[in-house]
């Protein structure tokens, strides 16, 4: 089959963008579209090396070696565990999708597909390449998702900071938990008032009292439970974080209490699985 030298490096340019996106997606890891683009357009014509015959282990060597760089141009350096492990997902995968035309050549002896040296060329239209193509990310996508979706009842621990003051508090998610501030849009955890009354406001603890209080710089928000309606306090914290599934993820949330809310539950507060995805 005669290889086209343009063709085999737009199509891996094509190819590493998407490779790249989906290490975004499996990692949560953020790059701008520009440098997104630059590693693409690198891993485009280190495509080249398909062509070199220098025997399998140096290929596959000059491989990993390429697609360090590209992951190196798409995400900088950071620390050395989180470089190894995002070049080694863009070699799995590139090795994946590979493997595959490999596999499709085998099993149907067409010429529209050649594969060397971890690199791909697919003697296909770009239609059928933009279908395919976004049909895996989906794939990819839908896969993360699931895989990050809570369980019912999954504990999750919060650490909550106000004014130099800090809570450690167990929560559970709940998908029924839609609680949102009308004004500006965040959602809000729900916590028992005696888990976090070293962080709350005096204000907070005075509505929940039935005091005259002063509410600026609270939010109040109408609840409706099982139990039936009530009002919640709500209020900003400098920082809450949450563990979840070996790692730390920051959550931008308003931390409301209500009178007599979870009392009686083994838990300190009522998150929203779509705060953690």
């Amino acid at each position: 089959m005669t290889v086209y030298l343009d063709v085999l490096t737009v199509m891996n340019i094509y190819i590493s963008y998407f490779t790249l996106r989906a290490v975004c997606r499996l990692l949560h890891t953020g790059a701008s579209f520009r440098r997104i683009a630059a590693a693409s357009v690198f891993g485009g014509f280190s495509s080249l090396a398909a062509l070199a015959d220098a025997g399998f282990a140096v290929s596959m060597l000059l491989k990993a070696l390429l697609t360090a760089l590209t992951v190196l141009i798409a995400f900088g350096f950071g620390s050395l565990r989180r470089f190894a492990v995002r070049t080694f997902v863009c070699v799995t995968i590139s090795m994946l999708i590979c493997g595959a035309a490999m596999l499709l050549h085998e099993l149907t002896g067409s010429d529209m597909v050649f594969a060397a040296n971890g690199y791909v060329y697919l003697n296909i239209s770009a239609l059928v390449l933009v279908v395919s193509s976004a049909m895996i990310y989906g794939i990819l996508s839908l896969a993360r998702r699931i895989a990050d979706s809570p369980e019912a009842d999954e504990r999750i621990g919060l650490t909550v900071s106000v004014g130099g003051n800090t809570a450690e508090l167990e929560a559970v998610c709940d998908s029924g938990n839609f609680l949102r501030d009308f004004l500006t849009g965040k959602p809000v955890i729900l916590c028992r008032s005696d888990a976090v009354r070293g962080i709350m406001p005096a204000s907070a603890e005075a509505f929940l009292n039935g005091e005259d209080a002063d509410v600026a710089g609270l939010r109040i928000i109408p609840i409706r439970t099982a139990s039936g309606s009530a009002v919640a306090a709500a209020f900003r914290a400098d920082c809450i974080t949450a563990r979840y599934r070996g790692g730390d993820k920051r959550l931008d949330a308003l931390i409301g209490v209500c009178r007599d809310a979870l009392s009686d539950e083994q838990f300190d507060a009522v998150i929203s699985p779509k705060l953690l995805k």
